[in-house]
């Protein structure tokens, strides 16, 4: 049975409560404050390697992209005080911690095993991500507040067993 892999994803990261309370666009950028997107990219056909029995490993790789409210503030450095970030926060700072939580709640769920549906003719092997720290993209600052952009490229690697000829039981 086919099953829209597009929206497989989707229900999958609505699970994780940070994307739930945000607004979530598909294949679509909405540059304000604490939206995230999801924007699929394409893959090489050379990365589906077919096997004997007719399965296929494929790939589903998609990104996602948050916009996070940024300030000019220097970091603040108390004169004859130990420095403590706890003590005197920085937004920018704040802002890519809870960018860096999206990253670790995938890899959290590689972990545990728990994956999208992709239906009965997939098996999904894994799902991580191609860095260990969210990608900096840049700065909007043509707007109010100017808005830094993040980015978290995800990888699901699985078994297409839709066509397998040969199963040994």
């Amino acid at each position: 049975m086919s099953v829209d892999k597009n929206k497989a994803v989707i229900n999958y990261l609505l699970q994780c409560q940070d994307i739930y309370n945000s607004p979530l666009y598909f294949n679509l950028i909405d540059a304000t404050n604490n939206t995230i997107q999801i924007l699929t990219t394409t893959e090489d056909k050379a990365l589906s390697k077919p096997f004997v029995d007719g399965s296929v490993q494929k790939r589903y790789t998609f990104n996602l992209i948050t916009f996070k409210s940024i300030s000019d503030m220097e970091l603040v450095k108390p004169m004859g005080t130990s420095i403590s970030t706890d003590e005197y926060p920085n937004e920018n700072v704040d802002e890519l911690f809870a960018v860096q939580q999206l990253l670790d709640w995938v890899l959290e769920q590689d972990d545990l095993a728990n994956y999208p549906d992709f239906g009965s003719d997939c098996i999904i092997d894994s799902i991580d991500t191609t860095t260990d720290y969210p990608r900096f993209d840049g700065i909007n600052t043509e707007i109010t507040p100017p808005l830094a952009m993040y980015s978290i490229s995800i990888v699901i690697e699985y078994l297409d067993i839709s066509k397998v000829i040969y199963n040994k039981q």
